[in-house]
């Protein structure tokens, strides 16, 4: 997922679909796995997998090193915030 966004805008209609269909089973595997069951999910499981993904790509892009580690971090906490799993950074940050 993370290796291909480029690519398959570039493609063609069966590249696109079939990259939807594998980012669609992501978001429904991650919708199933949030904690609160009482309200619709499918928006959060959307943002989390895209952070996911965009952040890796962006990532890959940088340079410094240190700063796309940054970056990673910071994606994982606010998915993990987004799917209602409070977690701190080494620095006790949420």
């Amino acid at each position: 997922m993370v290796a291909l966004p480029t690519d398959v805008a570039r493609s063609g209609v069966s590249a696109k679909r079939a990259f939807e269909t594998v980012f669609t089973a992501m978001v429904s595997v991650l919708e199933r796995s949030l904690l609160d069951k009482k309200r619709p999910r499918r928006t959060k499981a959307r943002a989390i997998a895209a952070l996911c993904i965009g952040g890796m790509v962006v990532a890959r892009t940088m340079v410094d090193r240190a700063a796309a580690d940054e970056l990673r971090k910071a994606c994982v906490l606010m998915a993990l915030k987004l799917g209602g799993r409070e977690t701190k950074d080494k620095n006790g940050i949420r």
